[in-house]
Formats: structure tokens, C-alpha cells, sequence
């Protein structure tokens, strides 16, 4: 049997799971013949539940199972590193050593806004299936900065510059990230895409639940808007009160004479988000979904809201997908390109221009003014997929 497979994904968060499920669903419609499996950056006892839950073939694979997997030298780097899941070795070894293509979808995971360690897994991934021989390609992802300390930036530098010129296909998913890769190590496949979720097809659960009852839904109630936070906030609000500036937005929304539902859409977001409830708790229009939804039952749910006040990413993008006006809050160059694809741009805050006035201004302006947005979404995504063919152009020579 041969395999295909996907790396970089994980069940922590909508965003890497939807990412997952759309490559899943398309690389098994497309090569029916061969098993799709998942190297799942999620523990094999976490995995178990979700085996049971959806219709996947998914293993537990660390940086740590590759290297044990791989064998020799790097056999011993396993052990030291900690093996995660020693008893998945010889599986991760027959599929490397029978697989056709591999198709990574990390996200955001090679910028010096990460550690030497998460950059060095990142590219020793591709390293590792180019020592099998295995095909490559990178699906729209988040590139750069690489402003790297100079002790290890140059190990990074001279190991990227070797191994990016490996996979057939690179995506970066903003304009900036697209010339900082460029200008970092000469990439020579590199092409510049939408999001690989925007642009895929809608999913049907039927298609991945083992039993369609297991899909929660919820029964929102009329003139309901979401707030889908994200706990980074704290970390690039260092002038600012993330918490407050959450606040300020559920505040203005109950002024507008809104239902507000806090919807959670990565386990990070967990203690941010009930913290935020609590200051609410109180207050009948504003409700906590605390349920560990997936991404599919985010797809469902964000269709019953007039718009969304956001700033994960593919919380908005689920929105969009859906049709539904977002105010983002953001703080990186991902969050402008793609609501000005969607020519949503007007409704971004960023937080290097941030105050609380513009916030409440925004928030007023798409009260008021949300179904024009919607149709103008609506108009513009499906544009867009008549246009943009990501998944044909990453697998167009891919046998």
C-alpha cells in the first residue's frame, strides 16, 4: 500500500484542524487508491478519542518519533529528545518508506518569532522526506520574519537555504512573507496563494463523523454576534490591556443592543476566554460556549450570527467562508491581506493603531451595516474560487 502524507497538523485549535480536514478529503478524493495518514502533533492517548469520533487515519509523530523512526544516528537524537510515542516507530518507518508525497501544513511555523528548536523540526521534516526520497510540497502558510540571533541564525540560514530548494511546491500566504522567504534563502518554487481553507471546498461531516449525532448544534438566538478572542493579544497588546480591549468590544456590542456569544476557538484560548466570561457573568445577552467544538461544528455555528468581532485567523476565515462580516482585531500583516481580499479591510484594527474609540466606531458602523458586507463577502469569495486554483496548481505533477 502507498501513502500520502500530512504533517503540521494537529487538533488543538480550528485552525490546523480544518487545515487537516480539507487535505484529507481532497488528497483521498484525488488518489483514492492510496491511504491518506495524518502525522498528528497530538499524544497517542489524545488521539484515541478522536479515532473513535472521525473517520481518519492518524498517528502520533513528534520531531523525536521522526528522528527514532529514521534509525542510526538519528535513533539515538529520539532518545535523547524524549520519544513521545516509541511504540509508533516501526509504523512511521513503513509509511516513510512507502509514501508518494507529502504535504505539509503547518501554518506559521519558520520566523524567528519562534524558537531554534521549533525552526530547526520545521525544516528537518522536509529533510527527512527528502532522505526518503518523498515529494514535497509546502501548502499557504505564514513566513518571516527572520530577524535570528546570530549564535544560531546562521545554522538555520545555511540549513534553509539546502533544503527549501527540496519541495515542488511552496505557498505563502501573504505578500510579505512570499519576499522575506525569497530574500532569506533564494526559494525558487515559491508561489503566493489564499489560504488552503478558504479556498477548499465546503466539507460535508457526514464525510468524517463515525456517527452524525456526534455533531453538536447550537440554537442561536436573533440579533446574536460572536466575539472569538485569541490569548496573543496579551503578548503583542504589551502597550495594551488584551483582556480590556475585549471588553471594551463586548461593552459596545450590548450598547448596540446585541446578544453576544464568547466562542472559543483553540484550547490556548481556554483560561482567556473564561476570564473574559466572568467579567460578564452577570449580564443575561452575554453567554460562554466553552464546549470543545470542532471545526466543523465552528463552520455551523458561525452561519447563525449577524458578524463576528475576531482575531484568530481562521475563525475569520471560517466566517468569511461563510459569509459573515468580521471586525478583526489583529496584530500581523495576515490579518490585513486577507480581509482586503475579501475588501473587508476597513474593519481592521491593528494593534499598533489601536484605540478604544475606533474599536466602538467600527463595532457601530458594522451594526449597521452588516448585510451589505455580507453580500459583498459572498460576491467576492465566490470570485475567488473561480479564480484561485491552489489545490490544482500544488498537485498538478504530483503521480
Amino acid at each position: 500500500m502507498r501513502y500520502i502524507i500530512i504533517t503540521g497538523v494537529n487538533f488543538d485549535n480550528k485552525g490546523a484542524e480544518a487545515m487537516m480536514f480539507h487535505l484529507y478529503h481532497y488528497l483521498q478524493y484525488k488518489w483514492r487508491r492510496k491511504k491518506v495518514i495524518v502525522f498528528c502533533k497530538n499524544s497517542e492517548r489524545q488521539l484515541e478519542e478522536y479515532r473513535k469520533r472521525y473517520n481518519l487515519r492518524i498517528i502520533s509523530c513528534y520531531l523525536a518519533d521522526a528522528f527514532y523512526a529514521e534509525g542510526g544516528i538519528y535513533r539515538l537524537a529520539g532518545k535523547i529528545k524524549g520519544i513521545q510515542s516509541r511504540s509508533n516507530s516501526a509504523k512511521i518507518r513503513k509509511i516513510l518508506q512507502n509514501a508518494d508525497l507529502c504535504v505539509d501544513a503547518s501554518g506559521f511555523n519558520f520566523s524567528s518569532k519562534f524558537s531554534f528548536m521549533d525552526n530547526y523540526a520545521w525544516l528537518k521534516n522536509i529533510e527527512i522526506m527528502k532522505n526518503h526520497n518523498i515529494p514535497v510540497v509546502v501548502m499557504p502558510q505564514s513566513f518571516g520574519p527572520f530577524a535570528f540571533p546570530k549564535w544560531y541564525g546562521w545554522i538555520l540560514r545555511f540549513k534553509a537555504q539546502q533544503i527549501m530548494q527540496y519541495p515542488s511546491r511552496i505557498f505563502a500566504r501573504e505578500q510579505s512573507g512570499f519576499y522575506e522567504l525569497k530574500t532569506y534563502c533564494n526559494v525558487k518554487n515559491l508561489l503566493l496563494s489564499l489560504d488552503l481553507v478558504l479556498l477548499g471546498e465546503r466539507l460535508n461531516p457526514n464525510n468524517f463523523y463515525r456517527n452524525s449525532s456526534l455533531m453538536k448544534k447550537y440554537k442561536i438566538a436573533d440579533g446574536s454576534v460572536a466575539v472569538i478572542p485569541n490569548q496573543k493579544l496579551k503578548v503583542h497588546s504589551t502597550d495594551l490591556n488584551g483582556e480590556k480591549i475585549y471588553i471594551s468590544a463586548i461593552q459596545a456590542l450590548i450598547k448596540e443592543g446585541k446578544k453576544v456569544y464568547i466562542v472559543r476557538h483553540c484550547e490556548s484560548d481556554r483560561q482567556f476566554c473564561k476570564s473574559l466570561a466572568k467579567k460578564f457573568r452577570y449580564i443575561e445577552n452575554v453567554r460562554y460556549i466553552d464546549d470543545d467544538i470542532d471545526c466543523l461544528e465552528f463552520a455551523e455555528l458561525i452561519k447563525h450570527f449577524e458578524f463576528a468581532i475576531a482575531s484568530r485567523y481562521h475563525g475569520i476565515v471560517h466566517s468569511y467562508k461563510a459569509g459573515i462580516p468580521c471586525v478583526v482585531i489583529g496584530w500581523a500583516d495576515k490579518y490585513l491581506d486577507l480581509a482586503q481580499q475579501m475588501f473587508q479591510d476597513y474593519y481592521v484594527l491593528d494593534l499598533s493603531d489601536y484605540n478604544e474609540d475606533k474599536l466602538k466606531m467600527k463595532i457601530h458602523e458594522m451594526s449597521l451595516n452588516y448585510l451589505s458586507e455580507r453580500t459583498k463577502i459572498i460576491q467576492r469569495y465566490n470570485q475567488l474560487k473561480k479564480t484561485h486554483k491552489l489545490y490544482e496548481i500544488a498537485f498538478d505533477d504530483v503521480d
